[in-house]
């Protein structure tokens, strides 16, 4: 590419010696007071600021303001193996009885009221879902739940320790750490309502009993009985050191989008700035290269093939430094391949934006890469305690595709089910449709002779005015 300036144009000073005094002509014969003293000057970048940090700040705040509000679809598998006992009535005689069933149905009424859905299942398959992200916690009411509660209630009256029959809450902080603690404050609620639903029939039943052999309910034995139940809160895979609980994926995610949006911006400037469609400055700097004849559709190739360079380079470049500092990267050939691929395909369809629509390409990216995709990525806050718009949204964003991916990598053992294999699937397509997106867009205005030149297209009359009005 050469390196010759195009030939100086009126009113450009840009090859005048230092030596020689700069031209004071204005061939527009405008100042710059005047133009500022025209609202078509700083209105239209004023709204366009305010519109989009005014829309940022809502959509931001709108996702994590209230998340018990909006908990909506929360998953949680239930397990419930208690196979009953018998207990005696007020007549003295046994019938059968299910502390398990009772508990696990009234688990679950409670639950779908605070927006939960809660699962019946097997444990296996519970615990299978818990490792794969599928599920944010899984209850179980363990076989012997009924006997260690009647047990409980008989031991009143007889010295033996009793036990508690227990009910476990496993939690899986690969989930997401604030996914967790939702789970962890349903096990609070569990704990308050179990014990009250249990504790009450056993007093009940106790008092029955001892009222009928004239024996003295206790105030110890009452207090007992009213927090029967054991509720404990573990989590069966934990998570390695240097994970951030839960948070890494999270981060390494924004880095591979902003890897992609921010790299083909900066790839767009300094190609455009070789080939002499723009000019480079550095400082006082100003240089306008010869324009060379390349097509908007070779141009484009050009920098989809750098971005695929940078790719490469930035995916090394960011497991290595994640290695350096700590962090916990399991399976590091499969997620240096995913990066490479999340990489590249923000980086294409971003790049196809700018060449198709031009500056307002810019503003297009920045809305759907960043101002959209942050909210709805379900790296902080899981998407089942933001809105239903930001579901939506995640459908189609590449931060949350990316996110799944990156997370069953790190945390799931690049598990193609926990979310790796639908964001391998999307980032493909999103990388189809920006590849298409640039090839039908640039090879059309090449078609059409509307190159990257002054007077390479020539606006209708009114647009013209419209848009050197001011």
């Amino acid at each position: 590419m050469g390196t010759h300036e195009s030939p100086q144009q009126p009113g450009d000073d840009s090859g005048r010696g230092a030596h020689e005094a700069p031209d004071t002509d204005q061939p527009t014969g405008r100042t710059i007071a005047g133009v500022l003293g025209s609202p078509r000057f700083w209105l239209a970048p004023l709204a366009l600021v305010a519109v989009m940090f005014t829309l940022m700040a809502a959509l931001y705040m709108a996702a994590v303001v209230d998340p018990q509000r909006h908990l909506h679809d929360f998953p949680v598998a239930l397990v419930q193996e208690d196979a009953g006992g018998e207990v005696q009535n007020a007549d003295g005689q046994s019938t059968p009885q299910n502390f398990g069933d009772q508990v696990a149905e009234g688990i679950i009424s409670s639950a779908a009221q605070n927006g939960i859905v809660v699962t019946r299942t097997d444990r296996s398959t519970a615990l299978s879902e818990l490792n794969s992200g599928k599920v944010y916690g899984v209850i179980v009411v363990g076989s012997n739940f009924t006997n260690l509660a009647v047990a409980l209630g008989r031991s009143t009256v007889l010295t033996a320790e009793p036990a508690k029959p227990t009910i476990d809450i496993f939690i899986n902080r690969g989930s997401g750490a604030f996914a967790s603690s939702i789970t962890t404050t349903l096990a609070d609620q569990v704990r308050e309502r179990v014990n009250e639903q249990v504790g009450a029939q056993l007093t009940e039943q106790v008092r029955t009993q001892l009222e009928r052999n004239d024996i003295t309910f206790t105030g110890a034995a009452q207090l007992a009985l009213a927090t029967p139940v054991a509720v404990e809160v573990s989590e069966p895979t934990p998570l390695p050191e240097g994970a951030g609980n839960g948070l890494s994926a999270f981060y390494l995610t924004l880095l591979l989008v902003l890897a992609g949006f921010t790299g083909a911006m900066m790839v767009s400037i300094v190609v455009d700035g070789m080939l002499g469609q723009t000019p480079i400055e550095y400082g006082p700097f100003y240089q306008l290269r010869e324009r060379l004849a390349i097509s908007r559709w070779a141009t484009l190739a050009a920098k989809w093939t750098i971005m695929f360079l940078v790719a490469v380079v930035l995916s090394t470049l960011f497991i290595a430094v994640g290695a350096m500092v700590g962090t916990s990267i399991p399976n590091g050939f499969v997620l240096w391949m995913l990066s490479v691929l999340g990489i590249f395909a923000v980086g294409v369809s971003a790049s196809a934006m700018m060449a198709v629509f031009g500056n307002p390409g810019l503003l297009f990216n920045l809305l759907f890469f960043v101002v959209f995709g942050l909210p709805s990525s379900g790296g902080t806050l899981p998407l089942e305690a933001s809105p239903r718009l930001f579901e939506w949204i995640a459908a189609i964003e590449p931060m949350h595709v990316i996110y799944l991916g990156v997370r069953a990598v790190l945390y799931f053992d690049a598990d193609l089910s926990a979310g790796l294999g639908r964001s391998i699937i999307q980032c493909f397509i999103g990388l189809l449709v920006g590849v298409l997106l640039g090839l039908l867009g640039t090879k059309f205005y090449d078609r059409k002779g509307w190159h990257r030149y002054p007077g390479g297209m020539t606006l209708p009359p009114k647009l013209d005015k419209i848009v050197n009005a001011g």
